[in-house]
């Protein structure tokens, strides 16, 4: 009786919700509004005006094309000529078509992969992306994007993320211009980066993730909302992908500009359901639906020019199989830049923290879902890590010697939430084995890597990362480091969109 009850009361909960957003999108349709510059949808950064908190290798790909969306963006000239093959076509084809080209190629390796001794392996991965953009009308665009993402010198088995050949990564009607108009709906497979901790695109994968989505998108002034209904794209390793029947997200994502000076607010609220997944991997390998609700808001800005902050909690309650859900995060970041000085030495330091189930065994699901992520470089550039049953410290800096040029250095220590659950990689995989006796202690990870601006289009930066095992890694697999690195080259024309 008391399920039934429960289920009726979230039934109503649901149709209010949907009642008052419908009315809000009614208001907004019939006042006078701005244009928007479509970040809402395409810009989950922590900063407050398209930057990141902490170091640029959060979104290589964000270094390029424009300053609107880079870590340090400047105005002044680039050091090699600009090379925009898209962009020069694009100008001499007709207002109403436009093409993108997209190219990464990164050479990268590891040692002891997967807490593996002796598990090496060093390979290239090449990523090309063609785009062909429609727009018959002002107010109505058809997109569609293929990607061929491959592993060269590999050790098999392949498959993704490294590996997604000839994919259709993009395949969306958009009406409305969101760089013109205040309303704008997308339908079909996109890109969803609302922020960057929570729900995004991932980009650092060599396949990244798009969804199949429909997302509305609106501004009054100071304030912007998106509310969508998406499910992730199951890649494949070849072939045009689809999305799991079932696993569904659905989002509304609001962002509050300059309530406080110089500050955004950004309440939101994501519902996510899955036809099955492992109830409690510390306890078990039974498996049950998934319905969670995760509540949460980001309060981001500058106290002065010099120096920034992000703050953001999320709460999470639903069901997992039979039990319920009650599980919490925060992700929070401060940084301080003296611009008047050479190099424009910025120093940063983040904590991040998810809940997870002290016991198990005890019915309730207290392991935090982090859902769709990007946890490259938030939790080191190793991509071991994700954002479930973890306490981490971060600090570092950057150092921009050249206008172009930035180098990064950066310490993170991981701890275990709660010793008896299981340590999650950063897909959120179970990976501890039911070790918990060790204590809490994963390990820390020191970090370096630089990005340096060719030209508007490219650019090139190479990183190295070491993770030093603690007492709980060690009883895992009795391996005393693990470390990666990477030397990648980006290039990203967008060509005419806007034309």
């Amino acid at each position: 009786m008391r399920s039934a009850q429960k289920s009726a009361y979230w039934a109503a909960s649901k149709l209010r919700l949907l009642f008052a957003w419908a009315a809000i999108a009614i208001l907004f349709a019939a006042s006078k509004m701005h244009a928007q510059d479509d970040l809402t949808t395409q810009n989950g950064s922590s900063a407050l005006n398209g930057g990141w908190i902490t170091g640029p290798a959060s979104n290589p790909l964000s270094l390029l094309n424009g300053p609107a969306n880079r870590t340090f963006g400047k105005t002044v000239p680039y050091d090699f000529p600009d090379f925009h093959p898209m962009t020069s076509l694009d100008r001499r084809l007709p207002h109403w078509i436009a093409f993108q080209a997209e190219e990464r190629l990164r050479f990268e390796g590891y040692q002891d992969g997967s807490f593996q001794p002796g598990n090496n392996d060093s390979y290239l991965l090449n990523r090309l992306r063609l785009e062909a953009d429609l727009r018959p009308a002002s107010w109505i665009r058809f997109s569609a994007q293929v990607q061929d993402a491959r592993p060269m010198y590999q050790k098999p088995p392949y498959g993704p993320p490294n590996e997604n050949r000839w994919d259709l990564k993009l395949a969306y009607t958009e009406l409305g211009n969101p760089m013109k108009h205040s309303i704008s709906v997308r339908i079909g497979r996109q890109l969803i980066n609302y922020n960057n901790t929570i729900i995004a695109s991932s980009e650092w994968r060599n396949q990244g993730r798009s969804y199949d989505a429909v997302v509305t998108n609106l501004q009054n002034g100071r304030f912007h909302l998106g509310v969508f209904a998406a499910s992730v794209v199951d890649p494949l390793a070849s072939g045009i992908s689809h999305h799991q029947q079932g696993n569904n997200v659905y989002g509304i994502y609001g962002r509050f500009t300059s309530v406080i000076p110089k500050s955004d607010l950004e309440p939101f609220v994501l519902w996510h359901v899955q036809p099955s997944v492992v109830i409690d991997p510390a306890a078990s390998s039974a498996r049950g639906k998934q319905n969670l609700r995760a509540f949460g808001v980001r309060w981001k800005g500058q106290l002065h020019p010099a120096f920034e902050y992000s703050v953001q909690g999320v709460f999470e309650e639903g069901t997992q199989g039979s039990e319920p859900i009650r599980a919490w995060a925060t992700s929070d970041g401060v940084a301080y830049q003296k611009q008047s000085w050479w190099s424009q030495p910025r120093v940063f330091a983040q904590f991040d923290y998810a809940s997870g189930s002290s016991n198990p065994a005890a019915g309730v699901h207290r392991t935090f879902d982090s859902i769709y992520p990007t946890t490259h470089d938030r939790f080191g550039i190793t991509d071991i890590l994700g954002w479930q049953n973890i306490q981490s410290y971060r600090v570092g800096g950057t150092v921009s010697p050249h206008v172009r040029l930035t180098f990064t250095a950066q310490y993170l220590d991981f701890h275990r939430a709660q010793q008896n659950d299981e340590l999650y990689n950063n897909t959120g995989t179970a990976i501890g084995h039911g070790i918990a006796a060790y204590g809490k202690n994963i390990g820390d990870e020191a970090d370096v890597y630089s990005w340096y601006e060719i030209n508007r289009h490219f650019n090139i930066g190479a990183g190295y990362g070491h993770l030093g095992a603690g007492s709980f890694l060690q009883h895992l697999a009795g391996i005393p480091a693990y470390s990666n690195f990477y030397v990648a080259l980006n290039f990203k024309d967008n060509g005419q969109i806007a034309h």
